[in-house]
């Protein structure tokens, strides 16, 4: 441990924020995970992505633009009235598998309104909880 005086940069506070704004998409995503990109970032609060969040963000946007692809093949072997056939079957189940991927993503992201929300079970339980915490209890008992 180092001994002496503190600079006054190691006694300063910086704030810590999550993000540095709305990011744009990496010049490397094709449109269609562009324009996802900017639908999702744009339905977040500003600051709200850091970099871990844009991780996250790179892969929700690649499993939401698999899963608009399967959706247009299924669309198309409807309009062929292919919809019973074993590949619509199969992309069928595909489909559902990459949709819950993006949307756990979009939860871990609190992306949306549910996942921003307190239930009302944890609502009146929020209500009901005391004011102080132990440490404020022990602080008080010392004094």
């Amino acid at each position: 441990m180092p001994r002496g005086r503190k600079s006054a940069a190691s006694l300063s506070v910086v704030p810590v924020l999550p993000g540095r704004g709305r990011p744009e998409p990496p010049a490397d995503l094709d449109s269609i995970e562009q324009r996802i990109w900017r639908e999702v970032v744009d339905a977040l609060p500003g600051h709200w992505l850091d970099s871990a969040g844009r991780v996250v963000l790179r892969r929700l946007v690649a499993q939401a633009a698999v899963s608009e692809r399967q959706e247009d093949r299924l669309r198309q072997l409807r309009a062929q009235e292919q919809d019973g056939a074993e590949e619509a079957s199969a992309l069928a189940a595909q489909h559902g598998t990459v949709a819950k991927n993006v949307a756990y993503l979009l939860s871990q992201l609190r992306a949306t309104p549910r996942s921003r929300t307190v239930s009302r079970a944890a609502g009146s339980r929020l209500e009901q909880a005391p004011d102080s915490r132990p440490w404020d209890i022990r602080a008080k008992l010392d004094a």
